[in-house]
């Protein structure tokens, strides 16, 4: 067939277009923008989030050697638009007490080349063991606030990392926004959030639960109308445990670390609005009458568990007297329940972890709470010595202490929680650690005393 001037020129003219646009990509090809951050870490598996800046086959390869020798690939996965190019890659056949380096591979480019990321598996199921870990929460959400707690944390060589929520409090309003949010607090939008990617990421296993602020919705529960934007935002951000019990109506999961378990309770999602009249029928965890809701999830789940420890994390403040207007003081009559059915079968073990109220950490033996409860310091919350460094006034009564989130000369009581779970005899010991490593406040609770 003979071609005519007019398609000789179309036909070169197509070609060079081809060609400019195959330069450009190999010009500009993908790369990672954020992570890599581990989590969902078990004893023989983990899950790795990154995020790339175009579509892109990504691979973890991970080793026992700090060289990346000997390695293994993960299976070359998608990122894609419609998630944000996010992708959540998970490392099968792994060693239990093992540490493991690991790098990102970007349509096969390493993006790590040197110092790489680590984390070590959790000791066998079945097996007691001593572990440490981290607590965190309520993160400022200004841009030129650094977070020194993360640094101080991460050379604690902590197991892994709790963050209970409030990780930062812009009150994102769609989903656009709670993705910026998510890497803001992660990398470089933000000082705090580069002191994270900096020092604590490379280093220890996230496990995270969002409270109101970072929900969407102050004061927030079910009825915030961008909820279904949390969620996939959520879990495009996280790494979480396999088998969710109900992702769709909210992120509530649970793990386990050798003889203790952990059940990281959402609190927003399903619950009902705090004005609502507080009678048997609202409730914080499943105020929606959802199937496979997350209260009876929980009662099945500490009646099941075999682990010694049971630590329940509420990213509100499970003591009725601490901020009522928006804690479990505005559901006390769920409060009570809970509280009840934990004694009525005789389970041992149990132990509060909360966050909220922008304190330098309090403790409470039960006789406010009801329960062993254990309230986090905040993180790096820029405060006033006014209302005794409280953001709240209603800080609430707590038996062993209440520390303010600044002191009256307007030093700051920023900084982490820091948990030793210990045998021989079977005990926790809880401590508040400010963020220049100091020891403020230290507890032992013995099991068999409990």
């Amino acid at each position: 067939m003979l071609l005519n001037r007019s398609s000789i020129k179309t036909y070169l003219l197509s070609m060079w277009f081809i060609g400019i646009s195959m330069l450009s990509y190999s010009v500009e090809a993908a790369v990672q923008t954020d992570g890599p951050m581990v989590g969902a870490v078990t004893h023989v598996r983990a899950k790795v989030f990154l995020r790339t800046d175009a579509p892109a086959q990504v691979q973890i390869e991970f080793s026992e050697s700090s060289s990346m020798s000997n390695s293994l690939k993960t299976p070359k996965e998608v990122t894609r638009y419609a998630n944000d190019f996010t992708k959540i890659v998970t490392l099968k056949g792994l060693i239990p007490s093992t540490k493991y380096y690991y790098r990102v591979l970007v349509d096969g480019v390493a993006q790590q080349t040197e110092n790489y990321p680590s984390f070590t598996t959790f000791a066998p199921l079945g097996q007691d063991a001593e572990f440490s870990f981290g607590l965190l929460s309520d993160v400022g959400n200004y841009v030129k606030n650094p977070a020194g707690a993360y640094k101080t944390l991460a050379d604690a060589k902590p197991d892994f990392v709790l963050q209970i929520g409030d990780w930062d409090h812009r009150d994102p309003a769609n989903l656009r926004e709670m993705r910026k949010m998510h890497r803001d607090v992660r990398g470089s939008g933000s000082d705090a959030g580069a002191d994270f990617s900096q020092f604590l990421a490379p280093v220890a296993p996230l496990f995270h639960m969002w409270d109101d602020h970072d929900y969407g919705m102050n004061d927030g529960d079910y009825t915030f109308p961008e909820k279904a934007s949390a969620i996939k935002a959520f879990l495009e951000y996280y790494p979480l445990p396999d088998d969710l019990p109900n992702p769709q109506a909210g992120p509530w999961y649970k793990f386990r670390y050798s003889q203790a378990e952990f059940f990281v309770l959402d609190t927003r999602s399903n619950r009902d609005p705090n004005g609502d009249v507080d009678d048997a029928n609202k409730s914080m965890l499943d105020g929606e009458n959802i199937e496979n809701d997350q209260k009876t999830w929980l009662y099945d789940s500490l009646l099941t568990s075999p682990a010694k420890w049971k630590f329940i994390t509420s990213g509100s403040p499970f003591n009725p007297t601490c901020k009522p207007a928006d804690g479990w003081g505005a559901f006390v009559n769920e409060h009570d329940e809970i509280v009840n059915f934990i004694k009525d079968n005789n389970i041992k073990g149990v132990i509060i972890l909360s966050g909220d109220i922008h304190s330098g950490g309090a403790l409470d033996d039960g006789t406010n709470s009801g329960l062993i409860e254990f309230s986090v310091p905040h993180t790096n919350m820029q405060m006033s010595p006014a209302n005794g460094g409280f953001t709240t006034t209603t800080p609430g009564d707590w038996s062993e202490y209440l520390n303010p989130g600044v002191s009256a000369g307007g030093s700051s009581n920023a900084g982490f929680g820091w948990i030793n779970v210990l045998t021989n005899p079977d005990r926790v010991e809880i401590q508040v650690v400010h963020e220049n490593g100091d020891v403020a406040n230290s507890d032992t609770i013995i099991f068999d005393e409990m």
